[in-house]
């Protein structure tokens, strides 16, 4: 049963942000109001320090702390049309401080002044740059959530069409893995979604593609292969929208023999993990994302970082490793 505080926050999710649009341009208006301004706190925990950056000239921030041992690289949700860095704040400095890390925040192109590939073209070049100049000094993580996570399985794919490394994990949190608006959740759980509908999705994605072909693995990446993939970890809510795009990426994982944990939680709104000050199940799961970076983060560096912040799932995750 979900806390009372993510009961209230799907309350606010749906006065705040889901919607019946009549337009794509009255859909950026509403997303660019909803995401772009600041609904919940999301502050700095103490130790980790903010600096404006760029890489490979995209924009975005360096959230860091003293002596970082290993670089995360976050790509933030939005619909691939809004989305505001400060969001980010609280749940990737969380990350920073518990491993030990410095999180690079990109600032990627939106559509629709920018549609596809805009984002996929500066995501993959910020991780190109990013894992040019590392040369393997110090682990590297990708991760991403919604839209990010679309990205995030994009840059994947490139990178390794590319033959550049992978990094030592990846992380997504309920990615947009499918553009085709073919899976069965995306209309079953329409109603039931706090923050999306099926509606909203086609409508962005729309925007996004401009045209672009739906069914390509850049644009749905659960729709490519998955052979020399790092260790991933997938995060999604049964009652969303997005639910069976994240059980795609799974199914494909598996079949390429990658390693792969899925935790799926019921009655949770879309991306519930960035909600970090505010939900309880948010803190309960850090403790497994840290878990499972930490632990495929030491076996890429020489000098492996203590086992501490490790903590079993709760009974109301379902946590499995898929090999």
């Amino acid at each position: 049963m979900a806390s009372i505080q993510a009961s209230a926050l799907k309350l606010i999710l749906r006065l705040r942000v889901k919607r019946t649009m009549n337009s794509k341009a009255d859909l950026v208006r509403h997303l660019r109001s909803a995401m772009d301004t600041r609904m919940f706190p999301s502050t700095l925990p103490s130790g980790v320090q903010l600096r404006q950056g760029s890489v490979a000239d995209v924009p975005g921030q360096w959230l860091e702390v003293a002596d970082p041992r290993m670089t995360i690289l976050y790509l933030h949700g939005g619909a691939f049309i809004g989305g505001k860095l400060a969001t980010y704040h609280t749940f990737c400095g969380e990350l920073a401080k518990r491993l030990q890390a410095r999180v690079f925040l990109a600032d990627y192109r939106l559509a629709p002044e920018h549609p596809y590939p805009a984002a996929t073209d500066d995501s993959f070049h910020v991780y190109r740059q990013l894992s040019t100049e590392l040369d393997g000094k110090q682990p590297f993580v990708l991760a991403g959530d919604s839209a990010g996570g679309n990205l995030t399985l994009v840059t994947l794919l490139r990178a390794r069409d590319n033959d550049l490394p992978m990094p030592a994990c990846a992380l997504t949190l309920s990615p947009g893995a499918d553009a085709t608006g073919t899976l069965m959740s995306l209309a079953a759980n329409s109603d039931d979604d706090a923050m999306l509908s099926k509606e909203m999705i086609n409508m962005a994605v729309d925007v996004y593609l401009n045209g672009a072909d739906p069914n390509h693995a850049y644009v749905s990446p659960c729709r490519g292969e998955y052979y020399g993939f790092p260790p991933l970890m997938v995060t999604v809510s049964e009652q969303e929208c997005l639910r069976d795009d994240a059980y795609r990426v799974v199914h494909n994982a598996r079949k390429a023999g990658v390693s792969v944990e899925l935790l799926s939680r019921p009655d949770m709104p879309h991306v519930w993990p960035i909600f970090h000050l505010l939900l309880p199940e948010a803190k309960q799961d850090m403790h497994a994302f840290v878990r499972f970076i930490a632990k495929h983060a030491n076996e890429a560096r020489r000098d492996p970082l203590p086992d501490s912040h490790l903590q079993r799932p709760t009974p109301h995750q379902k946590h499995l490793l898929v090999n």
